[in-house]
């Protein structure tokens, strides 16, 4: 099992980017033997077994795969710090696992988590060669992490052909829970037909309805499906006019020729599809060029610190948030609370991501009162739950999460250092959703993804 790491170390930043070179790094989880384990009640006498079902010994097994390194390590550390807490919470109490009912603090039916985490880089092949190893050395029952949209996507046929349970981080193709939907993958965030439909609703309103929009986008499944939806929704049936756009290829950190088809365009906002560190180096090379002082910039996805490396020429950048520490609910301000005490920052929409999951999935296992994946899936699909997130439950046609969602702005340096964070909230939307039978669940055929028990 990885070791906790030390409350003292003056930066975490490279004792995770140390921790991220060595891969794998915890134990053999499922190799601890035994007659049973927990406290008895894992239902392993009533069902026969099926992906790592029934656990071995007296823990279970659960995995963090995530980008630790690379373009996308800033996220996928905060994403590891929200999988430590969880652990620790659900081994031990503390935070949200206190206020929960279904939750005791004593692991999960009795069996103590033994975590085991990997590096993804970023990279599809390395995620995926990462988890099979969990699932087939560490017995892994359920794993987090992901970040990158076709790092995710790989990973869901993983889950469905292992039928171990998958739930991922901050990706955002709307392919995810359409085309590649998966029984054993659950989304757990907004992706682009979600933010198109938010950002439809919501920028006409704060900007007007007389505008022109260009589109700067990463050319892979990310950015194009972040175009579409915000063409679908802001263009084609929203009161905008298309300006359109220029393609950044996959890799490229130098965006002069997107910033010069911007200027000859007649556009009054870009939205600019990038993410991480990307979008903080493209947003500094727009602001050295001029482009913000004549045009309005959306980013779709945009965390409370992709702003930071930019100071004060973040003020008036707009994008979506899934979750911001500021958002003004109970169970927000119990997580907020408890990340500060245990690593005393601010938490990243990465680390709650990552952290809710693992309770929601732990909840839904003690609702289940069983590990079996077959009736843990059952039990997530009709699963409804209000924590951090705000009212949210996932849906058994796509298992798709519905819940609030967050317009933000970066405010200057003095409210910056006055309520901790880069963005502030100014609008958050009911809980929300497209229907069943609308792109991109239309396109879902979840009955071809089998549980594994029928």
């Amino acid at each position: 099992m990885t070791n906790k790491r030390d409350p003292g170390d003056e930066s975490r930043r490279r004792y995770l980017k140390g921790l991220a070179a060595g891969g794998l790094t915890a134990g053999f989880a499922g190799c601890t033997g035994g007659n049973g384990g927990g406290d008895g009640g894992d239902g392993s006498d009533e069902y026969d077994p099926i992906g790592n079902f029934p656990p071995e010994g007296d823990t279970v097994a659960i995995g963090f795969n995530g980008p630790l390194s690379g373009a996308l390590g800033p996220d996928g550390q905060d994403q590891e710090l929200g999988f430590d807490l969880a652990v620790q919470h659900l081994n031990n109490g503390g935070g949200l696992v206190d206020t929960w009912d279904a939750l005791s603090g004593d692991g999960i039916l009795g069996y103590q988590i033994e975590p085991t985490k990997a590096d993804t880089g970023g990279d599809p092949d390395t995620a995926n060669s990462n988890i099979s190893g969990m699932i087939q050395q560490d017995n892994i029952q359920f794993w987090t992490g992901g970040m990158s949209s076709t790092v995710t996507l790989a990973m869901q046929d993983v889950a469905q052909r292992e039928k171990v349970p998958f739930m991922g981080g901050n990706s955002t193709s709307s392919g995810i829970s359409g085309e590649n939907c998966s029984r054993y993958y659950f989304h757990p965030t907004f992706h682009a037909e979600i933010i198109g439909m938010a950002a439809g609703n919501l920028l006409p309103e704060v900007l007007g309805e007389d505008r022109e929009l260009f589109h700067i986008y990463m050319d892979y499944s990310y950015g194009q499906s972040n175009r579409d939806a915000m063409r679908t929704h802001l263009t084609e049936n929203g009161p905008w006019e298309d300006a359109g756009g220029s393609a950044i290829a996959e890799g490229e950190s130098d965006h002069q020729t997107q910033i010069r088809d911007l200027q000859n365009s007649d556009a009054d906002v870009v939205h600019f599809a990038s993410f991480g560190e990307f979008a903080a180096s493209g947003l500094s090379q727009m602001v050295d060029a001029g482009v913000t002082d004549e045009v309005d910039v959306f980013i779709p996805h945009v965390s409370a610190f992709t702003l930071d490396p930019m100071g004060s020429d973040a003020e008036g950048v707009y994008g979506m948030e899934p979750w911001n520490p500021n958002y003004d609910n109970e169970g927000s301000n119990t997580f907020v609370e408890a990340y500060q005490d245990e690593y005393d920052e601010i938490p990243n929409q990465s680390s709650i991501h990552t952290y809710e999951s693992m309770l929601v999935y732990a909840a839904a296992v003690e609702e289940a009162g069983t590990f079996h994946p077959p009736t843990v899936v059952r039990t997530l699909e009709e699963f409804e739950w209000e924590q951090a997130w705000g009212p949210s439950q996932f849906r058994g046609c796509d298992h798709q999460v519905e819940r609030p969602w967050h317009l933000v702005q970066g405010v200057d340096d003095a409210t910056a250092e006055e309520i901790g964070i880069r963005t502030e909230v100014m609008e958050t939307t009911d809980p929300l959703v497209y229907e069943c039978d609308a792109y991109p669940a239309n396109e879902c055929a979840m009955d071809e993804n089998e549980y594994g028990d029928e």
